[in-house]
């Protein structure tokens, strides 16, 4: 018992170490605690997925509801409306791009149902802002770009948990149709839509006397999932409905303001209050953090790297996700755009939480098959990682900038601005 518990005190200081330390090399901390994951689990042999038991079904399922609830809370529509056009476009092309291709060659390689290759497409189309933010970090690039890559991971990731949770759901009803999966996605975004915008303006209003309470920080977290269990009783996806909550309460000062939600005036005494303080924000960002540390560990733990047909489909499916992207980027940001920062949007498709957590809502579905889907999807997100990476220093030390310029000739040059 006593090394399990040091085991976990370990594990949390290196995950603060990891995170010092991207400062200075931008290596992600999640590519670490995969390793380390990897290293303790199918190296070594210490521990192993099995040893968890149906824990990881729980975990996963919550860890995604918070995940996406303080995400959501992080995001800005002010900073939003400058890259709203150019990043819709890249959601609106490369989503559906990178999902076809995707599914197309699992459907080639693999010869599974066309359904579960939606599937794996779907989740495979989804980017994590949580990686891309230390890549470029340091990179010469507009903010207009890092603000696009935002809109559009966050625009990602709702398509992703919307698409692959109601084709999960088909796929194990087997009822699967292109007008299905639409109209389950469009009721699914809609219910979860009513649900978490009632619940933030509810939860808003009161805030301020739930404060009042002796150690009530933690009530957030339970309403939140409270709004998950209302969605799901209403046959949505509670995880949607716990995103948009975390939307609309993190930027209720604007929305109060629009026409049809002034009536929260009433209820805020306050017109320059903030739904959550910094204290709070802290304190939601800390639990996201420990609990992100484990569950990247466990992938590691989980991913099989015996399996060389896994992991090489892992390297193969990353790839194609590139290839794609990269005239995707180059057609659907405009020429305004110069040739650097559009290398860099090109080169930005990490995989990470939000992936990983739908992985393991794939092989919970109970679908048969559906293991070897998981085994992949782990796999590229620890190569998407590390391709992304790669291309990042690259692209800032200038060995491939005769590359990007005859790639991208189309957009201005950088040194012409």
């Amino acid at each position: 018992m006593e090394g399990v518990i040091l085991s976990l005190a370990l594990l949390i200081f290196l995950a603060h170490l990891f995170s010092a330390l991207f400062v200075k090399t931008r290596v992600p901390e999640v590519l670490p605690l995969m390793l380390l994951g990897i290293i303790i689990g199918p190296i070594l042999k210490i521990v192993s997925s099995a040893d968890f038991g149906m824990v990881d079904k729980v975990f996963t399922r919550i860890l995604l509801i918070v995940i996406l609830f303080e995400s959501g809370l992080g995001i800005r529509i002010s900073h939003i409306r400058g890259a709203w056009i150019q990043s819709s476009r890249m959601t609106l092309i490369g989503f559906p791009a990178i999902m076809f291709a995707v599914a197309v060659l699992a459907r080639v390689a693999l010869g599974i149902p066309f359904a579960y290759c939606l599937i794996l497409g779907c989740v495979l189309a989804e980017n994590s802002f949580a990686v891309i933010i230390p890549l470029i970090s340091k990179l010469n690039i507009s903010n207009n770009i890092k603000t696009l890559l935002l809109v559009e991971s966050t625009a990602g990731s709702v398509l992703a948990i919307a698409g692959a949770t109601t084709m999960l759901h088909m796929a194990r009803s087997a009822s699967f149709s292109p007008s299905g999966i639409i109209a389950g996605i469009l009721y699914n975004f809609s219910i979860s839509f009513i649900i978490g915008t009632a619940a933030a303006v509810f939860w808003t209003a009161v805030l301020s006397n739930v404060r009042k309470l002796e150690n009530c920080i933690f009530l957030t977290l339970a309403f939140v999932l409270v709004v998950y269990s209302a969605c799901e009783a209403a046959g949505a996806d509670g995880v949607i409905g716990s995103f948009i909550f975390g939307i609309i309460a993190g930027n209720i000062r604007i929305i109060r303001k629009l026409h049809g939600f002034r009536f929260i005036e009433f209820f805020i005494s306050n017109a320059k209050s903030k739904a959550f303080n910094e204290v709070e924000k802290s304190f939601f960002a800390e639990v996201v953090f420990i609990l992100r540390t484990f569950f990247f560990v466990y992938i590691g733990i989980c991913m099989h790297i015996n399996s060389l047909t896994s992991m090489f489909y892992g390297i193969l499916f990353t790839t194609i996700i590139f290839l794609v992207r990269i005239p995707m980027a180059n057609y659907a940001l405009g020429r305004s755009i110069n040739r650097a920062d559009t290398a860099v949007v090109a080169a930005m498709a990490p995989k990470g939480l939000v992936t990983a957590v739908l992985a393991s809502l794939v092989m919970q579905s109970g679908i048969a098959g559906t293991d070897t889907l998981q085994d992949i999807i782990y796999s590229v997100i620890l190569f998407s990682i590390i391709f992304s990476t790669i291309f990042a220093f690259l692209i800032e030390k200038g060995y491939i900038a005769k590359t990007i310029n005859f790639i991208f000739k189309r957009h201005i040059d950088t040194m012409a601005e």
